[in-house]
């Protein structure tokens, strides 16, 4: 479990690090700490069904994962954007992005409970 933690935290940095821009100043739209950990736990399922092949359109590569992300993020009151830009604020901040990804750890092994 701590391993597949570790997999999660790694995978979800080196994913948004490669498509975002450092940004020094706070972002005008900061998600809030709900929004945010309801987006990494959404994003962390996705990137799972990913790995684990379950999505039909990533197996030949005729989608790409940002793809979904984006699909993802219609629904949310805010953009992919406006998350990858608050995620870098928080990642600036260790503590806080700590407990955001503790949050989801949580919420995921939930999850695993539930089913």
């Amino acid at each position: 479990l701590i391993d597949m933690y570790r997999l999660f935290v790694f995978i979800l940095l080196t994913v948004f690090f490669s498509c975002t821009q450092q940004a020094e100043k706070k972002p005008i739209h900061l998600l809030s700490e709900s929004q945010m950990i309801d987006a990494l736990v959404e994003i962390h399922l996705l990137e799972s069904a990913a790995k684990l092949n379950l999505i039909e359109g990533l197996k030949n590569d005729s989608l790409n994962i940002r793809d979904y992300y984006e699909v993802l993020f219609d629904s949310k009151p805010y953009t992919y954007k406006e998350f990858q830009e608050s995620f870098t604020y928080f990642t600036r901040r260790p503590t806080q992005m700590e407990a955001f990804l503790d949050s989801v750890l949580l919420r995921v092994q939930m999850m695993e409970l539930e089913n």
